[in-house]
């Protein structure tokens, strides 16, 4: 018992050990599971349907964002994102719904922003139906360090974006 205390005592001595819990909790409260290695962070998040929303993720510096309204979700269907340094030094985020039973959520409009990218510009970015990537301007627009829906989006099914920059 005498170990087991001491352990405590240690890690509740440990900076790092107290800054994770804080993030841990805040993302709690927010509805957010962290997971926390050196160059990756990620969270875990629910599409919830008529609720302007945003999530974020931040690694060294660079802030990615995804703001969303969904038109409807049939289950409240498990999205991740996740922004990791590449071995080329860039920072790449990804969006994803990781829920494959259908039915799907359909957005009324979305935006990924990375805050922080040099120049503020993405260097790179793809954006997925259901049903495969789509093509630049197919629905989507790029302007500076933030990837968005245009209007002719219309209620498409989103299941996948990736941003990246410097």
């Amino acid at each position: 018992a005498k170990g087991g205390k001491a352990k405590l005592v240690e890690m509740l001595e440990n900076r790092g050990w107290w800054a994770f819990l804080l993030a841990a909790l805040w993302c709690a409260a927010a509805g957010a599971v962290p997971i926390i290695q050196d160059d990756v962070i990620s969270v875990q998040f629910h599409i919830i349907a008529n609720v302007d929303s945003v999530h974020e993720v931040v690694l060294d510096g660079r802030t990615c964002q995804f703001s969303y309204r969904s038109a409807n979700t049939a289950h409240g269907e498990a999205w991740t994102m996740k922004i990791e340094r590449e071995r080329s030094g860039e920072f790449k985020c990804t969006i994803e719904d990781i829920d494959p039973v259908p039915p799907h959520a359909t957005f009324y409009g979305f935006s990924a922003h990375m805050f922080g990218a040099r120049n503020d510009v993405l260097t790179s970015n793809e954006v997925w139906s259901h049903e495969g990537v789509l093509l630049e301007q197919d629905g989507y627009l790029v302007e500076g360090n933030t990837l968005r829906a245009d209007s002719h989006w219309n209620l498409g099914g989103l299941s996948k974006v990736i941003i990246s920059s410097e």
